[in-house]
């Protein structure tokens, strides 16, 4: 009888919780302060060095044959 007694209180338990999480909605500075925390932990390797510096960027000039130049 005991069995039957608790497991019914935390089936009821359970579902009385996920009403209350079906109508929970968070504030939208909550959504954007978790999504930022999660790109910085998922990015957490790399370094701070590496979010400064571009890795392997180097500038290529538009024009590379000078008889070709739209300066002439």
């Amino acid at each position: 009888m005991g069995v039957w007694i608790t497991t019914v209180c935390i089936l009821f338990v359970l579902f009385q919780l996920f009403e209350w999480l079906k109508g929970f909605m968070l504030p939208l500075p909550i959504y954007v302060l978790a999504g930022a925390f999660l790109a910085i932990a998922s990015n957490y390797e790399k370094g701070l060095g590496a979010l400064l510096k571009p890795n392997g960027f180097t500038a290529q000039p538009l024009h590379n044959n000078p008889e070709n130049s739209p300066n002439d």
